[in-house]
């Protein structure tokens, strides 16, 4: 009889080769990572919701609607509505989808959102992110029209019976530089400061941007290095003052336009920058990237997450981390509503799951 000492790395195999997890893969940082798809269940996988953005509440995972006038006129038509609402998810319950205990479709809970007259505003374009501080949140809403545009920074505590309770003071947020629909699309918070991230960073003439510091109710300008593709959402920062962005350059919808505008200054960047749609999808850009905030400027860290393509190119709008272990991100309607899960590059791909119900 062997020594058991001798035995234990047999077993460990074995437990392996039963866990149902695939053993994490060494994978060069180029490479793509695949999407786990989540599967929604009810009227939270509605493609109408356009959502945009997600943030922790405690182990309370929340996901923002847009709430655009169009998707506001949608749902005012439908009998028995009275308010917006966002949804939460219990974190429980998405790492039980993820790590494979629990594949049943998730049916998050409504949260109702009151908007107080914000939504009568004429510019009103619709929220565009959140953040949570213990009970107080912070929401950025977009503002006017065309190249005529600005955002809001609304103030708003989450109350156990009215739900996200808008605070009636906001402070406006100037752009950077007059640009069609382009305004602030991400926010995080560092050292007790909110930082606002303008979605497009490398069109300006010295090939940046700025973000906005906001601390009570003043704003102050941060330089943002130039950064080519949206940057449409934050997750929140670390003790490092490190946080992670949604990035994408959307190709199959003809945005052909839209992206030249974006990057225009190419020679400011270091990785090639092609805005031919003609590739549809295959040319879309997809990833994560990691940002750092040094209290001086905010400039990217060099690490990377590129997510692996479909046959549609999909519009992530919300990222949050999970643990970690990896990130939750969400689209908004294009192609359709995906709630998706992506492993840091150190960790097991999760099971396999079978394709989601349409939405």
């Amino acid at each position: 009889m062997r020594p058991l000492a001798r035995r234990l790395p047999l077993v460990g195999l074995l437990a392996l080769s039963c866990s149902g997890a695939q053993r994490p893969r060494g994978r060069n940082p180029d490479d793509p990572v695949p999407v786990l798809s989540i599967c929604l269940a009810g009227e939270a996988a509605a493609r109408g919701h356009e959502y945009s953005g997600l943030a922790w509440h405690g182990d309370e995972l929340f996901l923002l609607p847009q709430w655009s006038p169009r998707g506001l006129a949608r749902a005012r038509a439908q009998p028995g509505f009275t308010q917006p609402w966002l949804y939460r998810i219990p974190g429980a319950r998405l790492r039980a989808w993820i790590d494979g205990r629990d594949r049943a479709p998730i049916a998050p809970e409504r949260v109702p959102l009151d908007t107080l007259d914000l939504t009568r505003d004429p510019d009103y374009q619709g929220f565009e992110a959140i953040d949570f501080d213990g009970d107080r949140a912070a929401l950025v809403v977009e503002r006017g029209d065309h190249d005529r545009m600005s955002g809001l920074l609304v103030t708003a505590r989450l109350d156990p019976a009215r739900g996200m309770v808008l605070d009636r003071d906001a402070l406006t947020l100037d752009v950077p530089l007059r640009s069609d629909n382009h305004a602030f699309e991400a926010l995080t918070r560092v050292d007790g400061a909110w930082l606002a991230l303008f979605e497009a960073n490398g069109m300006s003439t010295s090939c940046a941007s700025t973000a906005l510091r906001v601390d009570g109710r003043e704003a102050r300008a941060v330089a943002v290095e130039a950064i080519p593709y949206r940057v449409t959402d934050a997750t929140a920062a670390d003790a490092s003052r490190r946080f992670w962005v949604t990035q994408y350059s959307y190709r199959d919808v003809g945005d052909t336009e839209e992206c030249e505008r974006t990057i225009r200054a190419v020679g400011c960047f270091s990785e090639a920058v092609d805005c031919d749609p003609r590739g549809g999808a295959a040319r879309s850009v997809e990833r994560l990237l990691e940002l750092r905030d040094d209290g001086v400027s905010v400039r990217a860290t060099g690490r990377v997450i590129r997510l692996a393509r479909e046959g549609r190119a999909r519009n992530w709008e919300g990222v949050v981390r999970l643990d970690d272990k990896g990130f939750v991100l969400v689209t908004d309607e294009w192609p359709r509503t995906v709630l998706g899960y992506v492993p840091s590059a150190d960790q097991p791909l999760p099971p396999p799951a079978p394709p989601c119900p349409p939405g």
